[in-house]
């Protein structure tokens, strides 16, 4: 008895200006890419089930190609393979009101596909002596009135679940916490969504990762695979299924203490030439830089970078942060901040306007509103 977790796909998520040959931005491109990919290599490991713990969608409204698109691929998958799904709904596919109803209920027509979006829901599956506890965001909303736990009556007890675990372990805001004590029940094998890195919490419990970098901190996973988990039910065995991804590449930091201009230049064009940024995602950030000196970079060799690069993202600070410290300490935080602040990081600017001053500043008319 075997099961595929799949979790935080984000399709809709778009990112940079980059389109692709059919106008379609690239990022929303590469995301849809890793999925179709995913579908195709679980098709082909043909398990008894597949979970989707939530966040299929990076907005609740996604466009109508999106979603067209998401169905067709969805349906093609349950028609060739007749694989059990079971999709619960994430914090970013849930629906903000109760006059509304979730986008993720569309796919309910498809057969083989069971849809948890609102409420606590054990599916059950006689014939392959499994139950499945589905708990979507919504319902951990109002996690003290739960009463799911495992049947003693049944082989296979699964958790499927949408929210954060440990505060230490969040890189999308908005998520609900997960009670412990449900948690520590025997389940068999308990399938987590919302944290974007594939993590082993303790026993059977598996956070899978997203599929593609989506997350408010890409930099963080930039040297991390993306993927799906495998799960042996019956022998307790874990294997982790990495996907190709869009390369993401954080160069090493330039500390520009007691550097000239030219010494600047010639370290930043080093760091391009020591990988291949070519359609990558980049960012170089340079520490200590004297205002004096921003204006003076040589932004014909950046702009060179951008064009070869996905997104060359250079961050220039005027003093090194200590370890842990905000920009805007006074701002407050959540999700609407953390976002602004990420468009703001990597708007295109002109040479003669300096990043940090940019953000800081776009960050305090947000916190006047």
């Amino acid at each position: 008895m075997r099961l595929v977790h799949l979790a935080d796909l984000h399709l809709g998520f778009r990112n940079y200006s980059r389109t692709n040959n059919k106008g379609i931005n690239q990022r929303e491109a590469d995301v849809f890419k890793a999925f179709q990919q995913a579908l195709t290599k679980i098709a082909t490991l043909a398990p008894n089930l597949l979970l989707i713990a939530g966040d299929v969608f990076h907005k609740n409204h996604p466009d109508n190609l999106t979603l067209l698109h998401t169905y067709n691929l969805l349906q093609e998958f349950a028609q060739k393979t007749g694989i059990e799904t079971i999709i619960i709904a994430g914090n970013h596919d849930a629906v903000k009101t109760k006059d509304n109803a979730c986008i993720l209920e569309l796919f309910k027509s498809i057969p083989h596909v069971t849809v948890v979006s609102h409420k606590a829901e054990v599916v059950v599956y006689p014939s392959k002596e499994v139950t499945v506890a589905c708990l979507p965001h919504s319902a951990l909303l109002e996690a003290d009135k739960l009463d799911l736990r495992p049947d003693k009556n049944c082989r296979f007890n699964v958790l499927l679940v949408h929210g954060t675990i440990d505060q230490d372990l969040e890189n999308d805001y908005g998520g609900a916490h997960v009670p412990k004590e449900l948690l520590q029940k025997d389940w068999d094998y308990v399938a987590c969504g919302h944290f974007h890195s594939f993590r082993h919490i303790n026993r059977f419990i598996y956070y899978a990762g997203a599929i593609e970098r989506t997350s408010n901190d890409i930099w963080k996973e930039a040297k991390e695979e993306k993927g799906f988990v495998e799960f042996d039910l019956e022998h307790k065995k874990v294997f982790f299924h990495p996907l190709e991804t869009r390369k993401t590449i954080d160069l090493p930091m330039i500390d520009a203490t007691g550097k000239t201009i030219e010494e600047l230049n010639n370290l930043i064009a080093d760091n391009v030439h020591q990988t291949d940024i070519t359609d990558a995602v980049v960012r170089q950030r340079v520490i200590n830089l004297p205002r004096s000196l921003q204006n003076q970079l040589d932004y014909k060799q950046i702009r060179q970078f951008q064009r070869q690069a996905l997104h060359y993202l250079l961050v220039t600070k005027p003093t090194e942060l200590r370890k842990n410290e905000r920009e805007s300490p006074t701002l407050p935080q959540g999700g609407l901040y953390q976002e602004a602040k990420q468009f703001l990081e990597t708007r295109p600017l002109r040479p003669d306007i300096c990043r940090s001053d940019f953000v800081r500043q776009g960050l305090e008319y947000l916190q006047r509103i």
